[in-house]
This record gives C-alpha cells, sequence and structure tokens, in this order.
C-alpha cells in the first residue's frame, strides 16, 4: 500500500514550510500531508504587520495556552485519519519532534516510521534540559535571537520573537544561525513568513516528554543530520541519536545526513530530502510492520 507521509514543521514555522518538499514528493508519486501545530498558519497581527511595537508587546497570544496534550493531539488526530488510507510515515523537523515522539508513544500501532530532520527526540532528560548542555554551546540561534525577544516568556506564557524588527547585521545573524546557505533575499522569504509567537515549554513537569522504549521504541525511526546546522549543532544531533539507540539497541536509528544548515534544505536541497523519504517508503509500504 501506498503510505501517507505526515509533516510536522518546527518552532515559528508553519506547514508552509514544507511546500517545496511536499512538490518534490509529489513528482516521486507520494502522498503527503503537512499540518499546522495548534494557533499555527492563521497569519498575523495588525500590529506586528505594521511593527505598532508597543501594541504588539501588549497582544496576549493563544499559544499561552496550548500544552503538550494539544500539539500532541493534533499529530495524532491527524494520524488517525490519514491511517485509514494505508501506512502512515511521520517527519518531524527541530520542535516539532516534541509532539512526534510524544504521538509515537500513544499510538505506536498507526506510525509505520518516524523521521527526525535535526529534530528534539529527548530520551534521558526533560526537553529544556538538552540546550543547557555543553553540546549546544555552539548554538547561534540563541545569541541571533535574543535582541528580537519581546517580553518575558516566564511571565508571559509564551516566547515572542519580532522577526520583521530585525534590522541589517540582526538579519545577518539570523541568516547565518537559521540558513546560511540562502542569498539575502531568500532569507527574507523565510523572515515575512515566521511565526512570532511559539509555546515555552523549556520548563515544567507538563512538558517533560522522553521516548518511550515499549511503544515509540517498537518504531523503525531515522534521524536525518544536518550537518551544517548552527542552531542544532550536530552534536546535539548525535547525543539525541546516541541516546536512542541506547533505549533500544535492538531498533537503532538509521541515520541519514544531509549537507544543510538548520532550515536551508527547506529551500536548497528539497529534492535531496525527498530522495532520503523516498528511500524510506519502500519497505513502509510493503508493509514491514
Amino acid at each position: 500500500m501506498i503510505p501517507t507521509f505526515v509533516f510536522v514543521h518546527g518552532s515559528g514555522s508553519s506547514a508552509h514550510a514544507w511546500s517545496a518538499t511536499q512538490r518534490e514528493m509529489a513528482a516521486r508519486g507520494h502522498r503527503t500531508l503537512a499540518l499546522d501545530l495548534p494557533c499555527r498558519g492563521a497569519g498575523f497581527t495588525q500590529a506586528y504587520y505594521e511593527q505598532d511595537l508597543e501594541t504588539f508587546a501588549a497582544e496576549p497570544s493563544a499559544l499561552s495556552e496550548v500544552t503538550l496534550d494539544d500539539l500532541t493531539g493534533q499529530v495524532v488526530d491527524t494520524v488517525q485519519r490519514v491511517r485509514h488510507h494505508g501506512p502512515v510515515i511521520l517527519v518531524a523537523h527541530s520542535f516539532g519532534g516534541l509532539p512526534v515522539t510524544a504521538a509515537a508513544n500513544a499510538i505506536p500501532e498507526l506510525i509505520d516510521h518516524v523521521v527526525y530532520v535535526a529534530a528534539q527526540c529527548p530520551v534521558e532528560r526533560h526537553p529544556g534540559e538538552y540546550p543547557l548542555l555543553p553540546a549546544w554551546s555552539s548554538a547561534a540561534l540563541f545569541t541571533a535571537t535574543a535582541p528580537l525577544m519581546v517580553g518575558d516568556p516566564a511571565r508571559q506564557g509564551f516566547i515572542r520573537i519580532n522577526w520583521r524588527g530585525a534590522d541589517r547585521a540582526q538579519r545577518a545573524a539570523l541568516r547565518d544561525a537559521i540558513s546560511g546557505e540562502l542569498t539575502e533575499e531568500q532569507f527574507l522569504q523565510v523572515v515575512v513568513t515566521s511565526q512570532p509567537d511559539e509555546v515555552f515549554w523549556l520548563t515544567g513537569p507538563e512538558w517533560d516528554l522522553r521516548a518511550d522504549k515499549d511503544s515509540w521504541g517498537r518504531i523503525p525511526h531515522t534521524f536525518v543530520k544536518l550537518t551544517e546546522d548552527r542552531s542544532m549543532p550536530i552534536a546535539v544531533q548525535e547525543l539525541y541519536v546516541a541516546e536512542g539507540d541506547a533505549l533500544t539497541p535492538d531498533n537503532p536509528f538509521d541515520v541519514r545526513e544531509l549537507e544543510s544548515s538548520h532550515a536551508g534544505f527547506f529551500r536548497r536541497k528539497p529534492a535531496e530530502l525527498a530522495g532520503i523519504l523516498d528511500d524510506l517508503s519502500v519497505g513502509a509500504g510493503a508493509g514491514s510492520r
């Protein structure tokens, strides 16, 4: 049977990010669906669009009420719906690895393969502990976004970044951190579609998600390492792989590599990612599980 690829975006992003990858997959005869996590893809407020910073800073965010269960439920619901048509391959990028891992814990019998594209896959620690590890010390994203942060996440209950407010030097730092291989013009297209608000997941027991050996651990899983990634350094990606392999030594990660920054592949190498996914579809389509 033909599998369905379900794509889950990362932080500050939306389903739109996968459009070029989906075109490449369609050209190869694959069925795909990219979902918007809760409160994504609905556009921007007038204050953000017009850069009315005083109003923008004071605006509430629906994401302050969004929980891990909400994010996971979106993925689970999507998998349950498309499963009626055949095998399901879940593909996560970056932060999207959290709800995908949670969904794999919840409904392993409905998922035929999980693919992490430089995505978070916590095993031994609370997800918020990983950015504090030495392996993250070379990450450029935190430094690049710090000047654009609006308000206090701990007080607000959400993270707000004023992407549109970045001056030329700040955009250069962001581009270097996120997708250094893109031109300035290409990166402006990334900035203009970046979502300003994100859930504040770094603390709190309600976000203590970890891959479960008996559920997540029985699903075949692949990790696509992005070798030029400056947002999630290669050492961090390898740590997720090592922890996952230690958890399920009889079902280790199938590791692939893509020469790309954290998000540059969306625009520069969608065909190469599609090629990796196309290869993985053979086993799932044959009903390997």
